[in-house]
């Protein structure tokens, strides 16, 4: 739709990975939303740990439950990005070693989160869209699973609003480029959500955008509780400001109306290259209208009422299915 994506070779380096080389640029947690490699109590896998059929080469990024690494297959000669379920209050692992230590007190929660995230895992193995990262294995292993997922290259949605940020400019991106992209993320998305999982942690730096442009939503490490499951003892990791104020409440009820309303943050932040004001600072002061007012005068009206209804407080009041905000995204 309008111009073509402008990614180009000199942006990223398009270079196959050969033997065990993976240093090509790819799909990872933003290390800015990520804790940070801090977690003593629960060190990462060696380099060179074998892993299935596959070949830890380092530690990509580690938050509250889960390590990311990048690995190589002997067998197929690629590389992947594998996620390791590893809550970092929850389990002991020194330095060298593979399997962790549970507490006696922690074992039952441990156990629930493992199997609240091989569930996730095996529904993403499940989804085929051009537009959602590939889960293509579960490993079990060291007490634990692993997800091993496709190696992308490219660049953030996040790293590429910042690189076309322009000083005393208000609008960002063009609008054909947003809508092109999120036509296609609500495409992905809808299929996530018919297969009853929820996201909960959308944001620029979990969409990523291929060499040729086409976007992959990624990073479903917040995706703790699936639509309809009693699962209140594991809270959602989220992203202030891109966060529905449901998924502030350690009860609240979240659902796909949740996950709408961090696309609505998502188009803000692509406008204005900044996320909106956080959910709770909103219930007091809401400084959300005033802000797309003076959008408008960049924005169509069709963009910007879709942004609007997704950022509505009250969750009645958003939209409650994906596929049906992409009309209202299409070319008139």
């Amino acid at each position: 739709m309008g111009q073509p994506f402008p990614v180009t070779a000199a942006m990223l380096r398009n270079r196959a990975p050969r033997s065990g080389d993976c240093s090509a640029r790819g799909a990872v947690p933003d290390p800015q939303d990520e804790f940070e490699l801090k977690f003593k109590n629960t060190a990462p896998l060696p380099e060179d740990t074998v892993i299935g059929d596959y070949r830890i080469l380092k530690t990509l990024s580690s938050g509250g439950f889960s390590i990311v690494y990048l690995a190589f297959s002997e067998q197929s000669g690629e590389c992947v990005a594998i996620k390791e379920y590893m809550p970092a209050d929850r389990a002991l692992r020194p330095a060298g070693d593979l399997v962790p230590y549970i507490g006696a007190e922690q074992l039952a929660i441990y156990k629930f989160g493992l199997k609240a995230f091989f569930e996730e895992a095996r529904i993403l193995a499940g989804i085929d869209h051009p537009n959602i990262v590939q889960v293509s294995e579960l490993v079990r292993a060291n007490e634990t699973v692993y997800m091993v997922m496709q190696f992308i290259e490219g660049v953030s949605l996040q790293e590429y609003i910042i690189r076309n940020k322009v000083e005393g400019r208000i609008a960002v991106l063009p609008e054909d480029l947003i809508s092109g992209i999120f036509v296609r993320v609500l495409d992905g998305l809808h299929m996530v959500h018919e297969r009853n999982l929820l996201h909960l942690d959308l944001k620029p730096s979990n969409i990523f955008l291929q060499l040729d442009g086409v976007p992959k939503l990624i990073d479903f490490g917040a995706a703790r509780r699936t639509v309809g499951r009693d699962s209140s003892s594991i809270i959602p990791m989220f992203t202030p400001g891109f966060a529905a104020p449901e998924a502030w409440e350690r009860d609240g009820v979240v659902g796909t109306f949740s996950d709408l309303y961090g696309i609505g943050a998502c188009l803000f932040a692509c406008m204005c290259a900044k996320p909106p004001q956080e959910a709770p600072s909103r219930a007091r002061e809401d400084l959300i209208p005033g802000a797309l007012e003076v959008l408008g005068h960049s924005y169509s009206p069709q963009i910007m009422a879709v942004t609007k209804a997704c950022l509505e407080l009250d969750p009645r009041r958003r939209p409650q299915s994906a596929r049906d905000l992409i009309p209202y995204l299409l070319p008139r």
